[in-house]
């Protein structure tokens, strides 16, 4: 690196194309090129990439203004020797931002329609180079193309692309058409673009590209981003799958009126595709929610689980029985009713037998009045005689309920009975 330098500049004119300097030098310039450099020995900050035919400013400043703030050299000088490109311009400025003018220099050129090469003349910095285009004077196509690049290939859950990805550039120009399609690779020397550019190296990459017409614009230099990841191992392994059987069941273990399979599958590699189930020998069927069984008798219920790499775990089962719910516990009594008179007054008569093998608590009840009798014993009965205080009863029901423990719940039992008419006098 240089630290330090004095500004030297060379320019000259070569042929009949070119003018004499120091006409040029008195001459109002058209336009202005400018370039600048910065910390950077791999490339130019900002460079121009097109100019028209004639009189030119070229400006090329390095500084503190344009980050170079190490003090380095750089050099601005225009190719006069390579095959393809003009030689009409000799350019060569040595600027440091501790020259006399401060790291800023400015000379008149006269451009002609072609392409000039320029670069840095500093050892170690050949990474700085580039191409100005020159078109001619006069009305023209004036507009770079529009180019764009897209990345494709399988991508994993962080959005990498797993074992290589492919790198498409297009380009557009509605007026002079596109004349070449170029793409750089990671820092590489740009090169000209035929086909997808496929990269598998594991790793982060930057793909800058630009395209020009066939006037001589070029686009911006553009870039895309991505990572490239290497595939993970293959995935050998079959979910592991289980089945959970939930219901009520009895004493003997059976389910009372219906059973509930639940199938659970994990798989920890490329994850779960689908799980599936077969009832009594049934098809294999999709399984999406928890199986209600409900059908009286024994049951087995296959399943299995794919997952998203085709590997199928084997077939496991789950046996139950699904049985009848027994009736629901009563407390057995024998009620009668009837209607009679003793005297002129109408009596109803509700009498209840305990059929049970334990005491009930019955309670008797009439439009006449209501009583309850505890603890009436297996065998006996609970009775009352009812004074309707009128001499006579139409038709009607009675309500008898029995209240027992039986299996140690409490059970309570409604019964009614029919009683006759009667009129007493």
């Amino acid at each position: 690196m240089l630290a330090v330098a004095l500004p030297t500049v060379w320019l000259s004119g070569v042929g009949a194309a070119a003018q004499d300097q120091s006409q040029q030098a008195g001459q109002a310039a058209e336009q202005t090129l400018v370039w600048t450099a910065d910390n950077s020995y791999t490339e130019y900050k900002s460079v121009p990439i097109t100019a028209t035919a004639g009189p030119a400013t070229i400006v090329f400043e390095t500084n503190e203004s344009t980050g170079n703030t190490f003090g380095m050299t750089h050099t601005l000088t225009f190719d006069v020797s390579s095959p393809g490109y003009n030689h009409d311009v000799n350019v060569n400025i040595l600027a440091s931002p501790f020259d006399t003018s401060g790291g800023r220099h400015e000379v008149q050129v006269n451009l002609t329609p072609g392409t000039y090469r320029y670069y840095c003349m500093i050892p170690g910095h050949a990474g700085m180079v580039g191409e100005l285009v020159v078109t001619s004077a006069g009305p023209t196509d004036t507009t770079p193309p529009q180019v764009s690049a897209s990345v494709s290939g399988e991508k994993d859950a962080d959005g990498n692309y797993v074992g290589s990805a492919a790198v498409t550039v297009s380009a557009t120009d509605d007026e002079s058409g596109v004349d070449t399609v170029e793409y750089a690779l990671d820092g590489g020397a740009f090169q000209a673009y035929t086909a997808p550019v496929p990269v598998s190296q594991v790793g982060e990459h930057t793909l800058r590209y630009r395209a020009a017409d066939k006037a001589g614009n070029t686009s911006e230099v553009r870039s895309v981003t991505f990572t490239v990841v290497a595939p993970q191992p293959k995935d050998t392994t079959p979910p592991t799958v289980s089945a959970a059987v939930a219901g009520t069941k009895n004493a003997d273990g059976d389910y009372v009126d219906s059973a509930t399979v639940t199938i659970t599958a994990t798989d920890a590699e490329s994850g779960v595709d689908t799980v599936e189930y077969s009832v009594d020998g049934q098809p294999f069927a999709s399984y999406t929610k928890a199986l209600v069984v409900d059908q009286l008798g024994a049951h087995t219920v296959r399943y299995r689980a794919t997952d998203k790499a085709g590997n199928t775990s084997a077939v496991a089962t789950t046996t139950f029985t699904v049985v009848m719910a027994p009736p629901p516990a009563r407390t057995p009594l024998t009620v009668t009713a009837s209607a009679r008179c003793v005297g002129t007054s109408a009596y109803v008569a509700v009498t209840a037998v305990n059929d049970g093998d334990v005491p009930a608590t019955v309670t008797l009840t009439t439009s006449y009045g209501s009583t309850t009798v505890a603890d009436v014993a297996p065998g006996k009965r609970a009775y009352q005689s009812f004074n309707a205080r009128a001499k006579q009863v139409a038709a009607g029901e009675v309500t008898v309920t029995g209240t027992s423990i039986i299996d140690g719940e409490k059970v309570t039992t409604p019964y009614e009975a029919a009683h006759n008419a009667i009129s007493c006098g």
